[in-house]
């Protein structure tokens, strides 16, 4: 988990942080404190309680944070949203889908997480292998990862693998391949940098009203999501 460890750690100057509010949304969860940072909320079929539920706001944002290295999904996803709330969110205001479009003529391409664009990535590719938890026709399980991804090119992974804790293997399978690493949830941080991503496509919440309000009220498609823009910093 040096992974995490070293996200905590680039944010560990901020210990007089507290979390002003904390938002647990059916979809999404947001965490306000130096910055408003948020999350994919992370569900399973377990009916679980947050630890300190209703008395979140208030509390160091970096023990929120240190949440992400929960084994229980639904803390990690409030851990991760925390630790977003305490990196500034900088680089351009850009698509990362046309990024990926551009790189992926005559390349074989893995997308892992079930995203809008995946139809058309898969017609831009000479190959395209699409990875889901719960696959769907023309997709593969998660578990085929060890077989397709150190045979591609461009590896597209959805930020929710920060949240299962199954990112450090994703990136590993990927060291020979163009990485991105692409969603809502996604730390702007550089530390991913360290790891072998190329891209970290997150966002930036322009205005905080009203990105709580479509939390709390159940919004669930990004395009859907009001008060943010969408973020990429490239790997220099």
């Amino acid at each position: 988990m040096r992974l995490y460890q070293d996200l905590l750690q680039s944010v560990s100057g901020a210990a007089d942080r507290v979390a002003k509010r904390v938002a647990v949304g059916l979809h999404w969860t947001a965490v306000e404190s130096r910055f408003v940072g948020m999350a994919h909320t992370y569900k399973t079929h377990e009916k679980v309680e947050i630890e300190g539920s209703g008395e979140l706001a208030g509390q160091s944002a970096l023990e929120l944070a240190a949440r992400l290295k929960s084994a229980e999904p639904l803390e990690a996803s409030l851990g991760l949203s925390a630790l977003n709330s305490l990196i500034e969110p900088s680089g351009r205001a850009e698509n990362a889908l046309e990024i990926i479009l551009e790189k992926a003529p005559g390349k074989t391409v893995t997308v892992i997480g079930r995203f809008p664009f995946n139809q058309q990535v898969s017609a831009a590719a000479k190959q395209a292998y699409l990875l889901e938890m719960e696959p769907r026709e023309g997709e593969l399980p998660a578990s085929a990862a060890e077989e397709v991804i150190p045979e591609s090119d461009v590896c597209v992974i959805t930020a929710t693998a920060v949240i299962n804790h199954t990112i450090p293997r994703l990136l590993e399978f990927s060291r020979e391949a163009f990485v991105v690493v692409l969603g809502p949830s996604t730390p702007m941080n550089d530390v991913l940098f360290d790891y072998g991503v190329d891209v970290i496509a997150g966002v930036r919440v322009i205005d905080r009203e009203a990105l709580v309000n479509s939390v709390v009220q159940g919004v669930k498609a990004f395009k859907r999501l009001a008060g943010i823009e969408a973020l990429v910093r490239r790997r220099s």
